[in-house]
């Protein structure tokens, strides 16, 4: 019946809901050190816009999930998995906070030392005090957040110090938020690497 088809949809979501919350807690609770590889982030983030445009906002159209970047490769070194990991939570929290009819932009630019992938939001934005504090576990502006998406990211990110990754988040004018990912380009001549990338637990 209807009501049992609506159920069963709140029972999925939900299910994918959890299941997020869990692979946070365990990413937080056992960090596994990257192992760096060249790495194509165009591929990535294209992986991540397919993925996310099967979230329930995207497919109903509330949300868009656009990708902006090279038709090309976009070498740089990173850890594939943890990579997508970062890519994956930065624009779940995205679509997340966009408003409805906005969009979200994963943007990958190659430039001569390095790799900046960026995913930008529709959003609220992100107050002066609160981006101070957002990559804290635990720490949400929503009333439905965990607190634990942003965290991993910044763990991530700061575990692939040893090649010269960072991150940082502005918000202009309150419109809106970027989080941008810098991580260092691949040298001329590399080719990515053969390993398979593992997917998203989602």
């Amino acid at each position: 019946s209807e009501e049992d088809r609506q159920l069963c949809a709140i029972i999925f979501r939900e299910s994918l809901r959890l299941n997020d919350l869990v692979t946070d807690m365990m990413d937080l609770a056992r960090p596994r050190a990257p192992s760096p590889h060249v790495v194509d982030l165009a591929r990535i983030a294209r992986e991540v816009r397919a993925l996310a445009s099967h979230s329930e906002r995207s497919a109903s159209g509330d949300v868009e999930v656009r990708f902006v970047g090279p038709d090309g490769p976009a070498l740089a070194v990173c850890d594939p998995a943890q990579m997508k990991q970062v890519l994956w939570n930065l624009v779940r929290n995205a679509v997340q906070v966009t408003r409805a009819g906005s969009a979200v932009t994963i943007r990958v630019e190659p430039h001569d030392d390095d790799v900046l992938v960026e995913v930008e939001d529709g959003g609220p934005g992100i107050a002066a005090p609160d981006r101070a504090r957002i990559f804290d576990a635990f720490y949400t502006t929503r009333a439905t957040g965990a607190g634990l998406g942003l965290a991993v990211v910044k763990r991530i990110v700061e575990d692939h110090a040893q090649v010269g990754a960072r991150i940082e988040v502005r918000s202009p004018d309150g419109a809106g938020a970027v989080f941008s990912v810098t991580l260092p380009r691949a040298a001329e001549g590399d080719r990515p690497s053969p390993l398979p990338e593992p997917t998203i637990e989602h």
